[in-house]
């Protein structure tokens, strides 16, 4: 009888450890949704655009409810769900209070009529899979995903948005943005605005901020445009400023009117100072 022998053993022993270079390549997942954050905001940028659609929402659409940065707390199908959106946006409904959270079971169970979600390094994967499933099984009738810069891979590079539209079949119909709306001079675009106005009441583009990220790459806006003209629906400060500014050239039109009619009046009074002396 052949004796056994340990040695493929020890030579199996020593060899590397077998490396799918498929999970070795692949960029590191570090969103972990055991581990509790305070909110979704992991940069300036992040932080600004939410704030930004948050203001022309809130200033434009006082009659509507606009929360940012919240959990969102549903059941359905016997499911607890707690999603978080950067932004959501309640068509006619009225909360005269703030939130620590949105229990959807205090408010007859309503879903958002638009939630947003703005990339970010940690979320972005998260944000385009299960929150996009969750979206769809909570039947929220428009999910729009967009990043403020460059935090995932060039699949999903700036410009980049989203907008998931919820058929009457349940199923979302895609539409995606991959160029800016407005052009350097202020124009808008041809046919680079996403129509959305059938769920609420605009259409979203994307533009190019003069603000850059870290030195030099460059940072893009989600705007919200008027359904029905090439006009953008303007944060509070921006309304006030061109307010001002309005204000500012009527009085300086009326200035102008004022001068030009004191010359005429000094020309007529010399003109009859003249008559009077040939006389």
């Amino acid at each position: 009888m052949q004796e056994s022998s340990d040695a493929p053993m020890r030579e199996d022993r020593n060899k590397k450890p077998f490396v799918s270079t498929r999970h070795r390549d692949a960029e590191p997942d570090t969103y972990d949704p055991n581990i509790p954050r305070l909110g979704r905001r992991e940069s300036e940028p992040h932080s600004a655009e939410i704030t930004y659609i948050y203001d022309v929402l809130t200033t434009n659409f006082p009659d509507d409810r606009t929360m940012w940065d919240l959990h969102h707390y549903f059941k359905k199908n016997g499911l607890k769900i707690d999603i978080q959106f950067d932004i959501s946006f309640f068509k006619g409904l009225k909360i005269p209070y703030d939130l620590p959270s949105y229990q959807a079971k205090d408010f007859d169970n309503r879903v958002p009529s638009m939630a947003i979600n703005i990339l970010s390094p940690s979320t972005w994967r998260s944000d385009l899979a299960e929150k996009l499933d969750y979206c769809r099984l909570l039947e929220i009738p428009l999910y729009i995903v967009f990043n403020s810069y460059h935090v995932a891979t060039n699949i999903y590079k700036p410009p980049f948005a989203r907008a998931y539209l919820l058929q009457d079949n349940g199923d979302y119909k895609i539409k995606e943005l991959r160029k800016v709306s407005i052009n350097v001079s202020g124009e808008f675009v041809s046919d680079a605005l996403i129509d959305v106005s059938g769920i609420v009441p605009f259409r979203i583009g994307i533009k190019k901020r003069e603000r850059k990220f870290q030195n030099d790459k460059p940072l893009y806006r989600l705007v919200l445009a008027k359904p029905d003209k090439d006009e953008l629906f303007l944060t509070e400060n921006e309304i006030n400023k061109r307010t001002i500014d309005d204000q500012a050239k009527t009085i300086d039109d009326q200035a102008k009117t004022i001068e030009k009619l004191r010359e005429e009046i000094l020309n007529l009074k010399e003109k009859l100072d003249n008559k009077m002396s040939s006389n």
